[in-house]
């Protein structure tokens, strides 16, 4: 079986689907072929094209920027409302299996025959926790490690990424470490002092996981390179296409790669993944709750 990472947020709009562009940017720069990745957002909140699914069409990467799950408006309160029906019933309430199975069918169905495949989450990491279907309950059923993408600063970007780490590594999920996004190139907060507290800190108490990156923020990619939500009342019946690169795709995609190539340690992050894939008990973090019982 190929490899599946796991991109998630430290919160809605970190910067996933950016980052997922640049990491499939960099695969192909780094020799991969298009035949050998696959893009897919399995449960999402929106139901527009992005630019993360019109460079794979663009490029011959097998991709689905609308999987099987779509928390439209509405969403959540018709599952609560379907749970409560079922057990005034006396039958058993649903308990997100269903969603999940759909999502990870729809996993194996891109990743068929591929090296690597990217998985966009959704949200933050417990987002679609309330009916089951989160992003760490996908990492779990597609067996994926998890890279977070982070927010700027210091204190809170570390705080936040430990927050984050911890849903997962509660489930047992492999995180590899963090692409921190969007930190001013300059300033008390700026890029090289970021840069420097953060790998420090991973260092010195987060290893074996690694800073893979700290993206300087960059104009013109607000609204080209992050995915431009239009919400539904329901799951569309087709999904629409991807569509067609337009001249300012080009222009964010062109920035995109750039920061990668600068900033991102590609070649770092596919060691880790291997490794993570082969030995998930490395990444995975313990915590004894209560020292002496024995409880973890």
């Amino acid at each position: 079986m190929g490899r599946r990472l796991l991109v998630a947020g430290d919160k809605s709009h970190a910067g996933k689907s950016t980052i997922s562009l640049g990491l499939l940017s960099a695969l192909l720069e780094a020799g991969y072929k298009p035949s050998e990745l696959a893009y897919i957002k399995p449960a999402t909140q929106c139901v527009s094209s992005t630019l993360t699914a019109r460079y794979c069409e663009a490029n011959g990467i097998d991709y689905m920027h609308i999987g099987p799950v779509v928390f439209y408006r509405g969403f959540t309160r018709a599952c609560l409302d379907a749970a409560a029906e079922a057990e005034a019933r006396g039958g058993v309430a649903p308990d997100g299996s269903d969603l999940v199975a759909k999502c990870a069918a729809a996993v194996e169905r891109v990743s068929a025959g591929k090296k690597l495949t990217i998985i966009d989450g959704v949200g933050y990491p417990s987002v679609g926790s309330i009916v089951g279907c989160s992003s760490a309950d996908l990492a779990v059923a597609c067996s994926a490690p998890v890279l977070l993408v982070g927010k700027p600063g210091v204190g809170d970007a570390v705080d936040s990424f430990n927050l984050c780490a911890r849903y997962f590594e509660a489930q047992r999920i492999p995180v590899l470490g963090a692409i921190f996004n969007k930190v001013p190139p300059t300033g008390f907060y700026g890029h090289a002092v970021c840069s420097r507290y953060m790998r420090q800190y991973f260092a010195s108490s987060r290893a074996p996981q690694h800073v893979y990156g700290v993206l300087p923020a960059a104009e013109g990619l607000d609204t080209g390179a992050e995915e431009s939500c239009a919400f539904a009342f329901k799951h569309p019946e087709v999904p629409p296409p991807a569509g067609p690169l337009s001249e300012a795709d080009a222009a964010a995609l062109a920035k995109v790669a750039a920061l990668f190539r600068e900033h991102v340690e590609t070649k770092l992050l596919l060691e880790d993944l291997e490794k993570a894939s082969a030995n998930p008990a490395a990444y995975v973090r313990k915590y004894d709750l209560f020292p002496g019982t024995g409880s973890a």
